[in-house]
């Protein structure tokens, strides 16, 4: 029992270290852009007024890394404090119950699948957020058809139809429009934000409403058909995913059964694996079967992948 509770306060004051940690290095951060922004304010006073309509949420995460940011833009969440406990206390807790009551392997082997599952949720998440964007954009495209025909020019219809764009794809849209406003040019705050999120279908908006702005033509009807082709790709796309739906379903049932079988020996039956471990064949087995599940997760994803 007093090892249970050494590991708790274990996780308990990591946690509290972790989020002191980052608390200090977001102030350190924020100060920082304070600085910056008071002067590119001081040369640009017209976008004061779009640099404060930005969340104020982003501050809490200036401090993470690059590939983490454009992650966690992809996902769509808004990291915070409370976010990252959350993540932390899902992540810690069970390896630290079950390293306290079975024992350091059952604990390692909860820790790798916490944080497996963990970042398959988020995996999960920004696949299902980018497959919603990208069918979103043919309507958008619609719009911005429907705004030049009128008479509109090509940046007045982009950012009236990024106002009238449901989300996600209409946060995605406001962040260019952020960009524009700060002084890029459309076509280039489009392809960093497109960049940002992983979205290649908005290359080719950005690349349209570069050729538009710089030399003129009949942009709406390469729109109107860049739409329609986006359309017809996401109904074949959807029909072949409903024709492969068993064949992944049984990809991932074989890849993931047995890794999910030694995990259940590892946390219960971790004496099993220890005397396969300390054993010379027994070790040799282990090897031989983790190259096996390796060669088969690689083969049954390239069989998925070309369905």
């Amino acid at each position: 029992m007093m090892a249970l509770y050494s590991a708790l306060a274990a996780v308990i004051l990591m946690l509290v270290a972790l989020l002191l940690w980052a608390k200090g290095a977001q102030r350190q951060q924020a100060r920082r852009s304070a600085q910056v922004l008071e002067q590119q304010l001081a040369l640009r006073p017209a976008v004061q007024s779009s640099v404060r309509a930005q969340p104020a949420a982003q501050d809490a995460w200036l401090a993470a890394p690059k590939g983490w940011r454009e992650f966690m833009l992809r996902t769509g969440i808004q990291p915070s404090r409370r976010f990252y406990l959350i993540l932390l206390l899902g992540t810690l807790v069970p390896p630290a119950l079950l390293l306290a009551l079975v024992g350091p392997v059952a604990g390692l082997a909860m820790l790798i699948a916490t944080v497996l599952g963990a970042y398959t949720y988020l995996w999960f998440r920004s696949d299902k957020r980018h497959r919603k964007i990208v069918s979103q954009i043919p309507d958008f495209l619609d719009l911005m058809v429907r705004l030049i025909t009128i008479g509109n020019s090509m940046g007045a219809a982009f950012l009236n139809a990024a106002d009238n764009t449901p989300q996600p794809l209409g946060q995605v849209l406001q962040d260019a429009n952020s960009l524009h406003r700060s002084g890029q040019d459309l076509d280039v705050a489009l392809r960093t934000v497109s960049r940002q999120h992983g979205l290649h279908e908005l290359f080719l908006v950005a690349a349209v409403i570069s050729v538009a702005m710089r030399f003129g033509g009949r942009s709406d009807q390469t729109m109107e058909r860049m739409a329609g082709f986006m359309r017809d790709r996401e109904n074949a796309r959807s029909e072949l995913v409903a024709l492969s739906a068993e064949v992944r379903l049984s990809a991932w049932i074989l890849a993931l059964l047995p890794i999910l079988i030694g995990v259940y020996i590892l946390m219960f039956n971790n004496e099993l694996f220890l005397t396969m471990w300390n054993d010379p064949v027994g070790f040799r087995m282990l090897l031989f079967a983790a190259v096996l599940q390796c060669v088969g997760c690689y083969w049954l994803y390239w069989m998925a992948r070309n369905v």
